[in-house]
């Protein structure tokens, strides 16, 4: 008796089927892969510099978390904060540029509104 899997043209659907599983395989294994890492490393906060625009630094530690702005004078500014854990790295902004940063780990984390919304 024949199987299903005898019939013209399923070998192609079976090869279909098995490729798409090991698509969803890497894909899995690259996401999973992805979640334990940080970006908020010494390393990545170090690189942060004065005058760096928000996407030269969102570039370096990916997107924050929250962001405030404003204008005084004629002058754009404002802040943006990145939190991963216990560990939190705030920079100013002013026209579009770096102008400060700070980085806190731990318990300290607390005065900068991790957990709370501060910069809401």
């Amino acid at each position: 008796m024949p199987s299903c899997c005898d019939k013209p043209g399923n070998n192609r659907a079976r090869y279909y089927a098995l490729a798409a599983i090991v698509i969803a395989v890497v894909l899995l294994v690259a996401l999973l892969a992805g979640c334990g890492t940080t970006r908020l490393t010494s390393a990545n906060y170090d690189q942060i510099r004065d005058g760096m625009s928000r996407g030269e630094v969102a570039a370096i530690i990916g997107e924050p978390s929250q962001m405030v702005g404003g204008q005084f004078m004629g002058v754009d500014g404002g802040g943006a904060m990145w939190r991963e854990g216990d560990t939190a790295v705030l920079v100013q902004f002013m026209d579009d540029k770096v102008v400060g940063k700070q980085m806190t780990r731990g318990t300290a984390t607390r005065l900068l509104g991790v957990g709370g919304d501060l910069l809401q």
